[in-house]
């Protein structure tokens, strides 16, 4: 691929955390003309960014830096250094637990490896008092829970406000969001006298030509590029209780608390005093009638996730278990099947980028993750390391090894198709803050 020109056309398919970060590498690289195509306004109400918090955590350990660990230590760097991400990183540290062995056996033996180096090792925690000295609010039972407090290598970040924020330093910078009929790429466009990519078509019918086009459309990555199978949309579930203001002082600055069986939390959001809590599962699938998974938007959960999300608060503060949602929704990301990213160029069409595979780990990336995508879009793949090309390549051979849970735990333990949901919560709440709103 030829080093792409200032000038060049570029387009992004998919205006969430990959094609805003993207969009924002490119336009500070002095690149003039970049158009992010998305069915929705920015914030899309599918993208798992449009949220008030997402974990933000990393593994120093220099001697064994993978890839994909080195681009999660460079993101967290950015969370704490950019002016366009910094005031949305809260640096509040991260406890992973559980309570059967299997989910903390890679912490654990990490753990022992960097005592045996004489390296800073994690806290452990082996009783519910230690949990709650972190925590001051937690108040339940917390009955064989244990784990690892990481103080100084992760927190949350504000995912909405960051990527809007993202995206009106693009825009300002001179790139181009459009959204509706438009916005909305149905296919790629494929000239029949050449077989090469020109662009992409979208559902108001126009062909819009590019030098470049990047599909990083999130869930609905696999329904505009073949990905021979390698990606699985899935949905992930939440809700939102209101908090007192005491209620809110007993969690406010404390780290994020991820059980790999139950489910996770974080502090209230400090506009609203909304408290997010997850249930953890291995997510639910929406299969349509040729096996692909489609993304849908739905402002509710099953049942089954509201008492997983109830269950959770029982054994942790019981008393606000039984609070009403003020919100609940599910959230989609996309499975690759090892949960590493695919970053790399169409295996037929060299102009194009495929860069998606998030997996349910990658909203902590927006800082970085446009670093690599456009220099992909620039210098074609032989702009990554060795190291990167390997780890981030084309590789459908791996869908044959899919395992669908892809270790995550609680739950029934199985991934369930949203059809086969009968019964689901019903809240009504006022859905302003999802709707297509265009802003850029």
């Amino acid at each position: 691929m030829t080093q792409l020109d200032k000038k060049a056309t570029i387009i992004i398919v998919g205006s969430g955390t990959f094609g805003c970060s993207t969009a924002l590498y490119l336009a500070r690289q002095g690149y003039s003309n970049v158009t992010c195509l998305d069915k929705y306004g920015l914030p899309s109400p599918i993208s798992a960014g449009n949220d008030i918090n997402k974990v933000v955590d990393y593994t120093d350990d220099p001697e064994n830096e993978t890839p994909d660990m080195r681009i999660a230590r460079e993101a967290v760097e950015l969370w704490k250094s950019d002016p366009v991400f910094r005031d949305y990183y809260h640096d509040v540290g991260v406890i992973l637990a559980a309570v059967s062995d299997e989910p903390l056996k890679s912490t654990e033996a990490f753990n022992r490896e960097q005592k045996l180096k004489g390296r800073r090792t994690y806290e452990y925690l082996s009783s519910p008092e230690d949990f709650k000295k972190l925590i001051p609010g937690l108040t339940g039972p917390l009955k064989g829970w244990r784990g690892y407090y990481l103080d100084r290598e992760g927190g949350w970040a504000h995912a909405r406000k960051a990527m809007e924020s993202a995206a009106a330093e693009a825009a300002r910078l001179g790139v181009n969001f459009v959204s509706g009929a438009n916005g909305e790429v149905k296919e790629l466009a494929i000239d029949n006298s050449t077989g090469k990519c020109i662009g992409v078509v979208t559902a108001s019918g126009n062909t819009i030509t590019a030098d470049r086009i990047i599909v990083s459309a999130g869930a609905n990555a696999a329904l505009i590029a073949d990905f021979k199978g390698q990606l699985q949309a899935k949905c992930f579930t939440l809700a939102h209780i209101k908090l007192t203001e005491e209620e809110n002082k007993l969690i406010k600055d404390t780290p994020v608390l991820f059980n790999y069986e139950r489910g996770f939390f974080f502090e209230a959001d400090e506009e609203k005093s909304e408290m997010k809590i997850c249930n953890e599962f291995p997510g639910y699938t929406n299969l349509d009638e040729n096996g692909e998974s489609v993304p849908v938007a739905r402002h509710e959960i099953p049942l089954e996730a509201e008492q997983g999300i109830r269950d959770l608060l029982r054994e942790t503060i019981p008393e606000l278990a039984d609070k009403p949602f003020v919100k609940a929704r599910i959230c989609w990301c996309t499975d690759s099947p090892d949960r590493n990213l695919i970053l790399t160029t169409h295996p037929e069409h060299d102009n194009v980028v495929l860069a998606s595979g998030d997996s349910g780990k990658s909203y902590m990336l927006i800082p970085i993750i446009g670093k690599y995508i456009s220099a992909i879009a620039i210098g074609g793949n032989e702009a990554l390391s060795e190291g990167d090309r390997e780890c981030f390549r084309w590789r459908p051979e791996t869908s044959k090894l899919r395992d669908d849970t892809q270790h995550r735990w609680g739950g029934k333990g199985v991934v369930t198709d949203l059809k086969d949901i009968d019964e689901w919560t019903n809240i009504g709440w006022d859905q302003d803050e999802l709707l297509d709103k265009t802003k850029y």
